[in-house]
């Protein structure tokens, strides 16, 4: 297999309330799971390739709960990105490369696998807050959660077991939707969360 790792900022929704029952192992919040993430590289390889100031983006739906498998999926590239880099983050996106959640749902929860889409990725994040777009596909828009008084609150969740962050900022997707075939979404006021990530061929390490 090839070594690679990268340390990315990532941003990640779904239709869960805030927190993610998941990231508890407790039974999501509709019985079903529609949810992405979108990876901003600051530093990375994969192999001789390197993956500096690459983007890529990845959509699930699961007609259960992701335990139960049955899934589709999609990974989406930037469009910036050069033709070795776009093989690089399409193995790794697929789970094909390791990765630890990327394989675990590549390999084994996801059945079905849309063709990989190049298009230009959108990543405007400051502090939690702004907005995430995979054009022509999905877009959501993040804020800091509050109280009704208007007063702002931070949450952390820190999660030493996460396999898809150790440590990540609790924010309220205020909107997001997806259209891809089968790949349908829209929803308001659901989990969302930004983290600074590493990832190797072994999963997330921090």
């Amino acid at each position: 297999m090839t070594e690679w790792s990268f340390e990315a900022d990532y941003f990640t929704a779904c239709n869960c309330d805030w927190g993610c029952p998941c990231n508890f192992n407790a039974a999501s919040t509709e019985g079903r799971c529609m949810g992405w993430g979108a990876w901003d590289i600051g530093k990375g390889r994969y192999g001789d390739t390197a993956l500096d100031g690459t983007r890529f983006a990845l959509y699930y739906k699961f007609p259960g709960e992701v335990a139960q498998g049955e899934g589709s999926a999609c990974v989406y590239v930037d469009n910036r990105a050069g033709p070795a880099q776009r093989k690089a983050l399409e193995a790794i996106g697929s789970g094909r490369a390791g990765g630890g959640i990327f394989e675990l749902f590549g390999a084994r929860l996801v059945s079905t696998w849309l063709p990989t889409k190049f298009v230009p990725i959108e990543i405007e994040l400051e502090d939690g807050a702004g907005r995430v777009r995979i054009e022509g596909y999905g877009e959501a828009e993040s804020e800091l959660l509050g109280y009704p008084d208007g007063s702002v609150i931070r949450p952390v969740q820190e999660l030493p077991h996460g396999i898809e962050y150790k440590r990540g900022l609790m924010t309220n997707a205020k909107k997001w939707w997806w259209r891809d075939e089968e790949l349908l979404a829209s929803y308001a006021n659901k989990y969302g969360a930004v983290a600074k990530v590493k990832f190797t061929q072994d999963g997330c390490v921090a």
